[in-house]
């Protein structure tokens, strides 16, 4: 970091400021007895601060079931954190607008800070991390470091993120070769003169690099990472790679599966726009979600689609985030990514697609009176004894969840999906497992069944089915019918012909 050069951005006297109305909300919620009469007559000391504030809270932003007509009745409902996170947006917003920004492209600049504002808070829902609020409103101040800088340097900065050529990942890039400074670190101080607190500064100080942010901040920065991420599959001309990324941190950060990331990403847009509105920024026009899916899954349809023999176990170097550490098989965010691949191939007419889950019977039990240890032996062999079934066919077997597998049969019909599956439920309850760590008193040895679902569909068929999560729903069904038949059974998604 050149010291001479921020020394030169922070003395800037253009620097954004935070009005006296947010100081004091930051003053107030900075100890831990609130005074929420306190607060809100704060709020309702600017009068259009509080109709701002209650017009988004009354949005479908938050789907409050009953109209809130007063700051009062505003914190009550949503509590102190999230009407403070509204008043300080407010504000920062207001401070940016009454600031110098001519030549610097704000409405760049409010798209990328709302998509990922937006994503942050989504994601944070999701993940049930407990701090929604503060995750939006982490990324809405993520860069304005940038805002700080371009005030301070004017067109000397303007050339670094013109350099940039509009990928907003090589602005850090430029900011150090060119300047030796980096408009993360530069916010971050802007944040803590503005008092803000720590767990705001910090993914303003880390967006770009998450992973190396404070353990007890590393929740709210993954989930402003996770959202820039959002933000640049929103935005990129070839949202492919970007979109692989954004479900593997997904997956890796939170244990989203790529159908939920979808979810994330689906519903961005249309809380963007709505934001948009009510903070009165101008974002251009936004990126169309469904669009955006359907060129990237367009393009998977294109590619091999993973199996076990090239995408698991025939590479030395594993990565991890595609193997499941305790069975060796693919892990669930491996499946995920192939099961997009294939269905989107079964809708473009390349062939049928089958997919048969495997519910390990009793496993709760064998855990209970044999020890978890006994648990994952039984585990480790139920999907050894699957791939001795499945590999050849040049499918997958997948960890799903706790006791249950996955395997992914693409451009096999039902008939042949159907006679793999029995296959594979008789090779697991073919002999005993031994049991060599199981607990004191615990049998040697343990047999194990498994109840199976089997969907299958051709290309016509898969046109009933919007997403890979309807045709997950059908085989969960299956599987739950087999359970209820007795167990150790299979059942087969048979739906109606068409006339």
């Amino acid at each position: 970091m050149n010291p001479e050069m921020l020394e030169r951005v922070m003395s800037c006297r253009d620097l954004p400021t935070l009005p006296a109305v947010a100081m004091r909300v930051l003053e107030l919620t900075s100890t831990e007895n609130v005074s929420m009469k306190a607060l809100a007559e704060t709020i309702q000391n600017d009068q259009a601060l509080a109709a701002k504030v209650l017009r988004t809270v009354n949005s479908s932003m938050y789907a409050l079931r009953t109209k809130c007509s007063s700051i009062n009745q505003a914190i009550v409902m949503l509590g102190p954190s999230a009407v403070t996170t509204l008043a300080l947006g407010f504000t920062h917003v207001s401070a940016i607008k009454h600031s110098r920004t001519e030549g610097f492209d704000l409405e760049d600049h409010w798209k990328r800070s709302l998509y990922t504002g937006v994503a942050a808070r989504i994601i944070a829902s999701k993940a049930r991390l407990g701090n929604p609020e503060e995750c939006f409103l982490g990324g809405l101040l993520q860069d304005v470091g940038m805002i700080a800088m371009y005030q301070a340097l004017g067109k000397a900065y303007l050339r670094v993120i013109m350099n940039a050529e509009g990928d907003h990942r090589k602005v850090s890039k430029f900011e150090l070769e060119q300047l030796e400074l980096h408009h993360a670190d530069v916010g971050a101080m802007l944040a803590m003169r503005w008092k803000l607190p720590e767990s705001l500064v910090m993914p303003i100080k880390y967006h770009e690099r998450p992973t190396a942010a404070p353990m007890e901040h590393i929740g709210v920065v993954r989930a402003v990472g996770l959202g820039n991420i959002a933000s640049d599959v929103l935005t990129s001309p070839e949202p492919v790679e970007v979109l692989r990324k954004f479900y593997q941190r997904a997956e890796q950060w939170f244990a989203l599966t790529t159908l939920q990331a979808d979810d994330v990403l689906k519903s961005i847009t249309s809380a963007t726009r709505e934001l948009s509105s009510l903070l009165s920024v101008p974002t251009g026009e936004l990126a169309s979600t469904e669009k955006v899916l359907a060129l990237a899954r367009e393009k998977l349809a294109a590619i091999e689609i993973p199996t076990q023999e090239h995408g698991t176990q025939a590479n030395p170097g594993k990565d991890l985030q595609t193997v499941d550490e305790l069975t060796g098989v693919a892990s669930r965010f491996q499946f995920d990514r192939a099961m997009v691949a294939a269905f989107e191939q079964t809708r473009s007419g390349v062939g049928p697609l089958s997919v048969a889950m495997f519910d390990v019977d009793a496993v709760g039990e064998i855990n209970e009176s044999c020890g978890s240890d006994a648990g994952d032996i039984v585990l480790i062999n139920v999907a050894g004894r699957l791939e001795q079934i499945i590999q050849p066919l040049g499918g997958m077997v997948a960890r799903f969840d706790g006791g249950r597998f996955i395997v992914l049969l693409p451009r096999l019909d039902r008939a042949s999906a159907v006679r793999a599956a029995e296959q594979a439920r008789a090779a697991v309850a073919a002999s005993p497992i031994k049991l060599i760590a199981a607990k004191s008193g615990a049998p040697s040895e343990v047999s194990v069944t498994v109840s199976v679902g089997v969907a299958a569909v051709d290309t016509q068929m898969i046109k009933r089915f919007d997403e890979p999560s309807s045709l997950l729903a059908i085989i969960d069904q299956a599987v739950k019918a087999a359970q209820k038949a007795g167990r150790n059974t299979i059942r087969v998604y048979a739906p109606a012909l068409a006339a």
